[in-house]
């Protein structure tokens, strides 16, 4: 099956991380609704990769999982920095690319957001690392080819770590490697 999220070459959980080759949007979407589906109210993730990795389609399958209605167009929040969605889970979705200052990010209300049960996504997060939470999960979409991503997830801190096992525990036993 061409479009699943499959293991890297290296083995699939390492610590505090994870990583997934996916051979096409379909599959990094199918991760998205998976790791979407594992997440809980307040938890944050920090989403990098270069312009097209694909974190936009990404979002889209998080927001699936989070139960976002079908019909919602997620889009990338470059231009109006954040997006709000409500589901089962509400999404707020941050994009830092045009950010220039720290300070701007208190303007954002992510925090507040994440405090009051939203899921939080920040895009370029690489951006502003000091202003991050220190308990996140933080994925990095890495182009392997034209179709192919490698995903790799990294948890920080016991929340984080909590989501991590959720969502291996998510992925077909198939296609984990110990």
């Amino acid at each position: 099956m061409q479009d699943q999220p499959q293991p890297g070459p290296r083995p699939f959980v390492q610590g505090e991380s994870c990583r997934v080759l996916s051979r096409g949007p379909v599959a990094t979407r199918r991760f998205g609704r998976l790791l979407g589906e594992a997440l809980e109210a307040g938890d944050v993730l920090l989403l990098d990769g270069p312009l097209g990795a694909g974190k936009t389609c990404l979002t889209q399958g998080l927001a699936e999982g989070l139960g976002i209605p079908s019909g919602t167009a997620i889009s990338s929040p470059s231009f109006t920095l954040v997006n709000q969605y409500p589901g089962r889970l509400p999404l707020v979705h941050a994009d830092l690319y045009r950010l220039e200052h720290p300070e701007e990010l208190g303007e954002l209300g992510l925090w507040e957001a994440s405090e009051t049960g939203s899921v939080v996504v920040i895009e370029w997060s690489s951006r502003f690392p000091e202003e991050m939470p220190p308990d996140h999960l933080a994925l990095v979409i890495s182009p392997r080819s034209a179709r192919t991503r490698e995903l790799t997830l990294h948890a920080s801190g016991p929340r984080a770590k909590t989501r991590l096992v959720e969502l291996v525990r998510k992925l077909p036993a198939a296609r984990r490697r110990q």
